[in-house]
Parts: C-alpha cells; sequence; structure tokens
C-alpha cells in the first residue's frame, strides 16, 4: 500500500482484498447503527445515497479514510464507522447472491480488536451466512442462530450492527436476485462505484492522545475494558493458552459469551457488567494471594517492603516480606477491586483458578447456588435480592461476592468454601453442601478474620478441610487438621462431629442449637450444660434439646429480660454482678452491671468461673419458669434488702436501671443508674434499701 493518498479513490473491496482490516481497541463502538432518532436520520440518508449510487450507476466518493497498515493490516484511524457499514453492505449482498469462497475469505478479513465479541461475531456472520435462524427479519435470523451467544446482544457494536442489517434489508428486500447479482459484481470491480481516499499515516502508532486529537471522537475505556485487553495480552506473553486449542474454550472467547452471560444477570443499575465482573476477578486474586502466595517478584519492592519491617521492628527474613507483599497485596484489591491488573495473577496456577471458578459459575446455575436450610446470618441475609433493573432471585453468596459496596473477609471465606465445594463436586449434594457450609459458617464466624493476615489464616484452613468438603463430618473425625488457625473453633468442630456421625441422627439436635442467636455456631458452652465434655462422653440427646427450648424461648433477641437478670440472683453465690467490677467516682460506690444485653452475657457468662452461673440457671429452666424460680425462691437469712427486692421485683430494672448498672454503697445499699453509665452523683440514682 502507498505511502501517498489514492486521488482515484479506492473501493471496499479492492482494500479487503489487500489487507486486513482491523478496528483497533482504542476506537469507540460502532454508531451507525443506534437506535435514537438522530442516527437513524443519518443512517436512512447514508443508506439512501448507497443504495441510489448502486441502483442508478452513479459514483459515490465517501472522503477519506486515514490509517496505519503494518504486515498487510490495516488498523483505520479515522473511517471506522464507513468500513462498518460497506463491510454490512457487501456482506448483506453477497449473502443474497454469490457465496463464493473467494469473497467469503475476503470478507473474514474484516474484524474488531475492540470486543473479542465484536471480533467473533463478524467472523461467525460470514463463516454460517448459510446457518441462520428463523424470523422475519434478517437481525431476528442471525440471533436465532444456534451460533448466536445470547450475550452478543449486550455487545453496542453487535447491536448497531444488527440494527444496519435491518435497515440495509429494508431497503433491498424488493430487489431481485439478478439485481442483487449485479450490485456484488459493480462493488467488486476494478472501478467500483462507491469509493473513499485512503491515507495511509506510516509508522504513526494509534494512541489515545493521536485518535482524540484527529478524530475528536474516542471514548475511554472502562478499568475492565482496560483489564480485560492487558490480560488477553498477559495469557498470550506467557503462552498460558496455545493457538492451536479449542476456541471456545480460549479466555478471549468465553470472557465475551459465556462469562458475560452470567455476568449479565447480575448487572449494575446502569445495565453495565464491569462493575460485576472486575470484583469477581479481583476477588479470585484476593483468594489466589491468600492460597498459593504466589506474585511476581520484585527487587525495588522487595527492598523497599524489607526497609519497613526494618522500620517497624519487625521479622526481615526472606519469608516474612514475601509474607508482607502478599498481605498488602490482599489489602489493595480489598480495597479498591479496580486497582486489580494482569500482574495479579503472576502464573498460569493463578490463572487457571480464575479460569475454573468462572467457568463453575457459569454452568447449570451454580451462581445461584445456596447452602439449603443453613443460617449464614448477616454473611448472606435470606430473601429476595434485585440484581439488576429487571431480575430478582434470592440472595446467595454469589452476589453477596460481586454486588456494589463492601464483601467483608468474613463473607469471602464463605464463598470461598463454596467455590471449593462447586470445583470438588461432580453433582450437588445439598446435605453435603450444606453441612461442608455449616462447618466452615461455624468456624469464621466465631473467629477473628478482619485483616489480611487472618483472611490469609482462614484460607489455609477452609484449602486444608477442602479435602472433605464432600463429607466434612467423616473427614474430621478421621483426620488430623495442621493448620493452627482458629484451633479452638475446629477442635470444637471435631467433637461434634464425633456425635454427629455416631449415630447420624444426633446432628438434628447439634444443628438447632447451633443455629441459634445466641450460640452462632459455637456450643461448647450447651454441651457442657448436659455434661458432654469429650467424644467419649455420654450424649443426652433429649437433654439437648431441652436445653435449645430454653435457649429459644430466653435468649433468641438481643437483650435478656429482666425476670431473667432477677433470676440470675438466685443461683450460686446470688452476686453474678460481680463478673463486671469498677468504681463509680461520682456516687462513691463499687459499680456493678447487671449484664448490658444477651451479647453481654454469651462472652461473659459462658466462660470460666461465671459460666457455672448460667449453667444453673439454664437448667433450672428446662423444669421451671422465671416466675416460678423466683416465686418460689427462698431468701439466703444475711442477703441484704436491695437484692431481694430486686428479685422478687424485676420491673424496679425496667423503671430505674436502664443502663444496666448499678452501685454498691460501703453500707451495703444499692444505687440503680437510670439510663447513665456514669452518674454524677447518688442523686442521678434510684437508692434501694
Amino acid at each position: 500500500m502507498s505511502n501517498n493518498t489514492l486521488e482515484n479513490g479506492i473501493g471496499f473491496w479492492q482494500l479487503i482484498s489487500k489487507n486486513k482490516i482491523e478496528i483497533p481497541i482504542i476506537q469507540r463502538d460502532y454508531a451507525q447503527g443506534r437506535n435514537d432518532d438522530k442516527t437513524k436520520i443519518i443512517r436512512n440518508g447514508f443508506l439512501s445515497s448507497l443504495i441510489d449510487t448502486l441502483e442508478n450507476k452513479k459514483n459515490l466518493e465517501l472522503d477519506f479514510v486515514y490509517g496505519n497498515v503494518n504486515e498487510k493490516i490495516l488498523q483505520p484511524l479515522d473511517g471506522q464507522q464507513r468500513l462498518t457499514t460497506l463491510f454490512l453492505l457487501h456482506w448483506y449482498i453477497y449473502f443474497k447472491t454469490d457465496k463464493s469462497a473467494e469473497s467469503k475469505n475476503a470478507l473474514l478479513k474484516f474484524t474488531y480488536e475492540t470486543r473479542t465479541s465484536s471480533r467473533e461475531f463478524c467472523t461467525e456472520l460470514v463463516e454460517n451466512h448459510d446457518n441462520l435462524g428463523e424470523g422475519k427479519k434478517i437481525s431476528e435470523k442471525i440471533s436465532d442462530s444456534n451460533w448466536f451467544f445470547l450475550s452478543w446482544k449486550k455487545d453496542p457494536t453487535i447491536k448497531a450492527m444488527l440494527i444496519m442489517l435491518d435497515a440495509i434489508e429494508e431497503k433491498l428486500e424488493v430487489k431481485s436476485e439478478d439485481e442483487m447479482a449485479v450490485f456484488f459484481k459493480d462493488l467488486t470491480s476494478e472501478n467500483p462505484p462507491i469509493t473513499f481516499l485512503f491515507k495511509e499515516l506510516k509508522d504513526i502508532g494509534l494512541t489515545d492522545d493521536l485518535y482524540i486529537k484527529m478524530n475528536a471522537r474516542g471514548v475511554p475505556l472502562t478499568d475492565f475494558e482496560n483489564f480485560k485487553a492487558r490480560f488477553e495480552k498477559h495469557i498470550d506473553d506467557n503462552k498460558w493458552e496455545l493457538e492451536e486449542s479449542n476456541l471456545l474454550e480460549k479466555t478471549s472467547h468465553k470472557i465475551d459469551t459465556s462469562w458475560t452471560d452470567l455476568f449479565w444477570k447480575h448487572r449494575g443499575s446502569d445495565n453495565l457488567i464491569d462493575d460485576e465482573f472486575i470484583k469477581f476477578i479481583a476477588g479470585i486474586a484476593i483468594i489466589n494471594y491468600a492460597k498459593n502466595k504466589e506474585f511476581l517478584e520484585n527487587e525495588k519492592e522487595f527492598s523497599e517492603v524489607k526497609k519497613i519491617l526494618l522500620e517497624k521492628n519487625k521479622n526481615t527474613t526472606d519469608e516474612a516480606v514475601k509474607t508482607e507483599i502478599i498481605e498488602r497485596n490482599i489489602q489493595r484489591l480489598f480495597n479498591n477491586p479496580n486497582t486489580v491488573s494482569p500482574k495479579d495473577f503472576p502464573t498460569k496456577n493463578a490463572f487457571e483458578y480464575l479460569k475454573n471458578c468462572l467457568d463453575i459459575y457459569s454452568k447449570n446455575k451454580n451462581d445461584e447456588t445456596f447452602p439449603s436450610d443453613l443460617e449464614l446470618w448477616d454473611y448472606c441475609k435470606k430473601g429476595t435480592v434485585d440484581i439488576s433493573s429487571d431480575t430478582k432471585t434470592e440472595n446467595n453468596l454469589f452476589i453477596e461476592f460481586v454486588k456494589n459496596g463492601e464483601t467483608t473477609y468474613k463473607q469471602r471465606i464463605l464463598f470461598f468454601a463454596q467455590t471449593v465445594y462447586l470445583l470438588n463436586a461432580d453433582t450437588i449434594n445439598q446435605e453435603f453442601l450444606s453441612h461442608w457450609m455449616r462447618v466452615i459458617r461455624n468456624i469464621a464466624h466465631n473467629s477473628t478474620i478482619d485483616s489480611a493476615s487472618g483472611f490469609v489464616g482462614a484460607v489455609n484452613l477452609v484449602n486444608e478441610l477442602s479435602k472433605g468438603s464432600l463429607n466434612i463430618y467423616e473427614y474430621l473425625v478421621q483426620n488430623k487438621i495442621e493448620s493452627t488457625f482458629a484451633k479452638t473453633e475446629t477442635t470444637e468442630e471435631i467433637l461434634k462431629s464425633s456425635i454427629i456421625t455416631n449415630p447420624i441422627n444426633n446432628k438434628i439436635s447439634i444443628f438447632l442449637i447451633e443455629d441459634t442467636n445466641f450460640f452462632k455456631g459455637k456450643i461448647k458452652f450447651a454441651l457442657h450444660c448436659i455434661d458432654f465434655e469429650n467424644n467419649q462422653s455420654a450424649f443426652d440427646e433429649n437433654k439437648l434439646n431441652s436445653l435449645y427450648t430454653v435457649i429459644n424461648e430466653h435468649l433468641n433477641s438481643d437483650d435478656i429480660s429482666a425476670k431473667f437478670r432477677s433470676a440470675m440472683f438466685t443461683v450460686k453465690n446470688n452476686d453474678f454482678y460481680e463478673y463486671w467490677r469498677s468504681w463509680s467516682y461520682g456516687t462513691d460506690t463499687h459499680k456493678r452491671c447487671l449484664i448490658e444485653n444477651t451479647s453481654d452475657l454469651k462472652w461473659n457468662f459462658t466462660n470460666g468461673y461465671y459460666g457455672d452461673y448460667l449453667k444453673e440457671l439454664l437448667l433450672k429452666l428446662i423444669d421451671k419458669s422465671l416466675d416460678q424460680i423466683i416465686n418460689e425462691y427462698s431468701f439466703p437469712e444475711q442477703m441484704p434488702n436491695w437484692k431481694r427486692r430486686l428479685i422478687k421485683e424485676p420491673t424496679l430494672q425496667e423503671e430505674y436501671a436502664q443502663s444496666r448498672y448499678f452501685g454498691i454503697s460501703n453500707d451495703n445499699k444499692a444505687f440503680l443508674f437510670y439510663n447513665r453509665k456514669r452518674p454524677n452523683t447518688r442523686k442521678d440514682c434510684k437508692k434501694i434499701e
């Protein structure tokens, strides 16, 4: 191709016969097929000019087309819209008449670099011209074809191409095959009726700046489009997918077909999938960093991190520096998923893991997976949610993973666990999936996972346990767990597994009490209440069920009742309030607490010395009500009157101790702290004597 302007003009067919035409990635989407009123008028006028030229043997020049030619690949800098329309016009007339292999090969040389979907659509359109589906319009026949991916309808370029093809058909459908054959012959001749002036810009790179300066119509690529383009290059550079690989299995194909179909269902209110797609990719990168501890080593980064650790008097071994780099990458992606880059997938192992995760959620509606009969509490609240402007579904962990807003580290652990199961299982067994997710839920909820380091520990534990994900209870009783993360919680899960597997029907009573708001997965205290301490003890299922009834009745809300507090005065040494000790300078009293709420009760009365206070009361409540316990209680002879009144008059707490705190004077009087934890004087209190 010459470096000079072709003053006599060149036809589309002449250009494509000599070069492959590739619309570069910096170009905007095909716009002449848009469906707004202004574009309709422009489109109709332009097509009318083209058809009139063919019908009346006229000549039409379409001004300049600028471009760069390198190794017989033409990338137009200006002229994309006209070239795409001419491609569609030539294809339609070819489709109606010629259909020769030579013409087909020429048309296959027109392609798009902007989106893989646009590129593949152009190829499939030419390859499958004789394999269309049903419909009245040409767009309907194409969309109904078995080779057409539904996700392609979301590609703005493909949508515009289909609209343009309908417009072309509308103007040419009255033409006979002979007339169309003449049109094609003229268009492919050495002196075509429709031409443009081509200007080759040799050795000029098509940068964003140059494009915007010359064309003034560029649109910036989104974070996801940038990532996609760089990621495909990253894959090619590392040769992670062989050229001879099946096209349908390649990332470049899936990212615009089956994976796009997955995220289209979860698109945002802007009807785009970019944010959801990029958050999923970043989320998988976070998991992979924690699981495999792989990253692209960089001497400068290594030195900088080592220096920082040294300044903080921390361990500076190579292993410590690597751990710090991993945790920094996790924290970066956690705070801002849009910073994800191909470098966050440094190895083929990391790349394959991402691909496997995308594949598994694209199949069999796995994105709707939710373990049946299992509460995930605030990590994934049950209920119908809007996932797009026109789609509702039951909430699940996939939605929580890709939604707009923060996905906590604990939610990520649960999603990782679910993903592990899906990757390990040939088919989903809802019972075993629920068992697996229950164990991970219990451990995650009762562990500290609020930082990158905690997340790494949790991922490694889940990864170790995943060997038994298809039957977790059998695995736990038969294998030694090496991970030291959440050792206490894991040990409890092993203990519960010994109950559940011998005999198996014990799991119902275990699950019931695990799911209570009070215990939320950690039931060691409940087992202590029924005197089951280890897997050699006798397990009393009936007693545990009775305890569950008590817990469900009295400790199911965020606060405990005044009567429950009054009853707590009746057990042991009648001094449960001593669990919290301080001094009130305003009232000159020994400050004590009547238990702030249910959470306070759980954390202070299920461990240590005061655990037996709560145990005694709960066991009493199996056979008696709070009223019976209070009314039947006999006061010890030395019990002060204020304590007797608080037992027999629970309403005193409700009226005068909304703060749940009170003070005991040196002369053994009680001062209830109304609704302030720190009263200024005794006048701010209710004196009980």
